[in-house]
């Protein structure tokens, strides 16, 4: 949705001070898009998470999208996300139709700006996940497209550049498991191997987020996978506020060495060519698939973590993936959580009140 930029409060509220508040209102996000976290404030995004963890600790329980319709526009293929974003829709008192493009007008060449526009005649809100690695960028710009052209918020879940809703559950996620000190660990973001051209949008969110929150991020790689600099641009001018660190390596073994948390995420090259990184990526990909090797290095109960989907022995091994440490099913069930505060932070209705 095309409105001017707000600046979010500058609090941070506990789980238990929400409850008797309206947090949601509070977070002055009403009628925002939800397209990228560069949009946002660090305030924002702390709000946002402390009204995830009110919701689910059951101390917020307020029906936030009460007679609201979300529309799910996906291009592609999802399970967490399109599952969350429904079923928690339906506990905030709404409720998300899932369309795929191939069914819509879309797919007889209708515009991306007519679909939003007719779109949001119908919707309160609209949700899309939209890429295609062959032409990195698009899938951004689709999206920035649509929200330009609908007039109620637009949520974006999961393009080329970002994954909003994926790292705020992540955010969550390290939150739990380490209390306020979550800012202060050391978490290690690493390439893998997958046969798949992923997006880099949780390695872009996670960069932007860490530095304006002042975590301690670690980008470990392969020469020729290095992220765009759009938003290393922008994470370093964050760091210089924050005081966190942001730091590359192309050595997964070196970026272990320490570490709170290691991360796997697979990603598309944007220097090679795809027969070349097709070459490329299966030459490295035993060098890059996590394992208990790496967790030698790393300190005592760091976790493992992976935004899902994944195959055991590509980009981790099947002791580490099924370990005590690996959190990766506290990330998935946070998607709904997280996913619950967005929603009702940018669509919601003030408790209590109904709106015609």
């Amino acid at each position: 949705m095309a409105t001017p930029q707000l600046t979010g409060t500058d609090f941070t509220l506990t789980p238990r001070a929400m409850v008797s508040a309206d947090p949601a209102g509070a977070l002055n996000l009403k009628q925002r898009d939800f397209i990228g976290l560069k949009d946002f404030t660090r305030a924002d995004i702390e709000g946002l998470l402390d009204l995830a963890a009110a919701m689910k600790a059951g101390q917020n329980n307020e029906k936030y999208l009460q007679d609201k319709f979300l529309g799910m526009l996906f291009t592609v293929a999802s399970t967490r996300t399109r599952i969350s974003f429904q079923v928690g829709a339906k506990q905030l008192g709404g409720h998300a139709e899932h369309y795929k493009a191939a069914d819509l007008q879309l797919s007889n060449h209708e515009t991306l700006k007519d679909t939003a526009a007719v779109m949001s005649r119908f919707l309160h809100g609209i949700i899309v996940r939209m890429y295609d690695m062959n032409a990195y960028g698009d899938g951004h710009g689709g999206i920035h497209v649509m929200a330009n052209m609908a007039d109620v918020p637009v949520i974006n879940a999961l393009d080329d550049k970002e994954h909003p809703c994926q790292v705020m559950a992540d955010l969550l996620t390290l939150k739990e498991k380490y209390g306020a000190d979550y800012k202060r660990k050391r978490v290690v973001m690493s390439w893998g191997y997958s046969p798949r051209q992923k997006s880099l949008g949780v390695l872009h969110s996670m960069m932007v987020s860490g530095a304006m929150l002042g975590m301690n991020v670690v980008f470990a790689h392969p020469k020729d996978y290095e992220l765009d600099e759009e938003y290393i641009s922008f994470a370093k001018d964050q760091i210089r506020k924050s005081g966190g660190t942001l730091d590359f390596t192309n050595d997964l073994m070196e970026a272990s060495e320490g570490a709170d948390v290691i991360y796997m995420k697979s990603w598309k090259s944007l220097k090679l060519p795809k027969d070349k990184e097709e070459i490329f990526k299966n030459e490295i990909r035993s060098d890059w698939c996590v394992s208990a090797e790496h967790f030698k290095r790393a300190n005592p109960g760091a976790y493992y973590m992976d935004c899902m989907p994944f195959i055991r022995g590509e980009q981790v091994t099947t002791d580490v993936a099924d370990g005590v440490n690996s959190i990766i099913y506290d990330q998935a069930e946070n998607r709904l959580h997280a996913q619950k505060a967005i929603m009702a932070a940018i669509i919601g209705l003030k408790p209590g009140v109904n709106e015609k």
